[in-house]
């Protein structure tokens, strides 16, 4: 689950949904704080190699782990909170903590939409009590392709670590996503930089709703973070 366009905004290709560890070796002293609003932090990151930028979102949100890890994991209902997400699905489960999760985004009428496909893989620490979901790009001939754009996840994360055991936890959101096609790296950037406050407004939204529920499909997953 993670973004794109809106009101003629590109936040270049982000899902949700979205969920994820950081890449191997990335360090807090490698992001530069860019800015502080409605007590979210937001980074950027040179990422080795690539034009595109990465992207980090920290800040608190009043809801328990399972909450917020449920309001993840539910593809069905991430077109309520991921901006521009027209269609999220589970396009295959791959075993109890991993899976492919399918994205379509909404492009202005001048691009064509974008698709994404993600490996997602669940991590839950008890000694942390922490919930994490981490995205890499996944190439499966078994998902057949659309007419839409094929861009990439080049890496991300959503964890959630406990502050306060079924009240307040804090959430970690990362993304470098490359939308590819012929959008000018410097536009991608621009706009993708707006993704942690879009997507931390969204949950913190959906987090207020009383009838958010753990996925059946998740519910063996998730109920080990219900004392988090």
């Amino acid at each position: 689950m993670i973004s794109s366009m809106k009101s003629g905004r590109l936040t270049a290709a982000c899902v949700m949904g979205l969920g994820l560890l950081s890449l191997a070796g990335l360090d807090a002293a490698d992001w530069t704080l860019m800015s502080r609003r409605d007590g979210i932090e937001i980074y950027r990151r040179e990422m080795p190699g690539s034009p595109l930028v990465g992207f980090k979102g920290e800040g608190t949100i009043d809801a328990p782990v399972w909450k917020i890890a449920s309001i993840l994991l539910d593809t069905k209902r991430a077109p309520e909170w991921a901006d521009s997400l027209k269609e999220s699905r589970v396009a295959k489960r791959l075993g109890p903590t991993e899976y492919e999760e399918y994205n379509h985004l909404g492009m202005p009428l001048i691009l064509k939409d974008r698709d994404f496909l993600s490996d997602v893989v669940i991590q839950i620490s008890d000694e942390q009590k922490a919930f994490s979901l981490v995205y890499k790009p996944a190439d499966d001939r078994d998902v057949p392709r659309t007419h839409f754009v094929r861009g990439k996840i080049e890496y991300g994360l959503f964890e959630v670590t406990s502050l306060e055991p079924g009240r307040r936890s804090k959430l970690r959101a990362e993304i470098q996503a490359d939308p590819k096609g012929a959008i000018p790296t410097w536009v991608v950037n621009f706009f993708q930089k707006g993704w942690p406050l879009n997507t931390f407004q969204g949950i913190r939204a959906q987090a207020a709703k009383p009838d958010i529920a753990m996925p059946p499909e998740f519910k063996d997953v998730l109920t080990p973070t219900l004392p988090f």
